[in-house]
């Protein structure tokens, strides 16, 4: 052992720094299955693994413990993005992890950060894939970018990767956010935010409008709602598209599924005070739509405030406050 306070001595930083190098060296996929490649551990490494009678050899041990290590990446990973390595398949989705992980090598304690920026390298390659074949050239990232030449192997559609690494980074967003409680509004304030050209709705942190043209829905990163992982087949794609709100609750994560004509409401209200969202909406519908509208109306408002997604009124627009300001007759 070192003196307290010294260096510690030159063979264990070499037994460290070897160590930890077959740790981070990835798992060889060219046989068919991700496996250790045992001709490429150091040698001086493998020669301090000393074992009892009976026990395995030192490269053997080494390679059990390198494979454990990968096996349990990948799972952190699949776990944090469920729909998109169910979207890409486990293979696939394996290589995408094992080069953002070379990229960026765990060091956390909790495998779970491991996850962190794989959501922006991905994007970033569905970008590329993008504008190659808006530019018309098939191919060229395929060859020349590791990150596309996965998802084009994989032969899942880019729109239903983007929307399941939508959904995924969704429910981490609400898992990752605090529950801010439930708004009650007086009847003042629902008179308000009916009547008024200003009132616009607070949304709570963790709520997020995603939508969705295959399952991907149920493969969740809280359940592992895999279904038929026994015999995983493609993703069935819906008649027509589905809309879904990942939301903290006072129990957990929520996933709640939304009729079309009040994601579209949610959506506006986004972006405009209720009164003119709800006018913007209805003025787009047909006479049938505009009926269901106002039939469910108040149920859906009561979903949101039961559900938390909202958690008040905003605050006036920047333009209403200087107008204020500058005209306190006006306030």
């Amino acid at each position: 052992m070192s003196p307290r306070g010294g260096d510690p001595p030159g063979w264990l930083r070499e037994l460290q720094r070897d160590f930890t190098a077959v740790l981070r060296s990835p798992l060889d996929p060219g046989t068919g299955v991700f496996r250790e490649r045992q001709d490429q551990y150091p040698a001086r490494l493998v020669a301090q693994l000393k074992g009892g009678p009976g026990s395995a050899a030192p490269s053997e041990r080494l390679a059990l413990y390198h494979r454990q290590y990968w096996m349990r990446l990948f799972t952190a990973l699949q776990t944090s993005f469920p729909r998109v390595s169910r979207a890409v398949s486990y293979w696939h989705f394996n290589h995408l992890a094992a080069l953002h992980l070379a990229e960026h090598p765990p060091r956390h304690v909790d495998l779970d950060e491991a996850a962190r920026g794989f959501s922006a390298r991905l994007r970033r390659a569905l970008q590329r894939l993008d504008d190659a074949r808006r530019d018309r050239r098939p191919g060229r990232p395929a060859r020349e970018d590791a990150w596309c030449r996965q998802i084009e192997l994989s032969r899942a559609p880019l729109a239903m990767v983007r929307q399941a690494l939508q959904m995924d980074e969704a429910e981490r967003h609400a898992y990752e956010s605090p529950f801010e409680g439930l708004w009650r509004p007086t009847p003042e304030e629902l008179a308000t935010l009916a009547l008024s050209s200003e009132a616009r709705l607070r949304f709570a942190v963790s709520c997020t409008l995603t939508h969705e043209d295959w399952d991907l829905a149920r493969f969740s990163r809280l359940t592992r709602g895999d279904q038929d992982e026994g015999a995983p087949g493609p993703l069935r794609r819906h008649p027509s598209t589905r809309f879904w709100v990942f939301a903290r609750s006072a129990g957990g994560t929520a996933t709640t599924s939304v009729d079309p004509l009040f994601a579209r409401l949610l959506e506006r209200c986004r972006e405009l005070p209720f009164g003119q969202a709800l006018a913007d909406v209805e003025q787009a519908c047909s006479a049938a739509e505009a009926a269901q509208l106002r039939a469910h109306l108040q149920g859906w408002i009561a979903l949101a405030l039961a559900s938390g997604w909202w958690t008040g009124l905003a605050e006036a627009e920047p333009r209403a406050q200087q107008a204020a300001a500058d005209d306190p007759g006006r306030a």
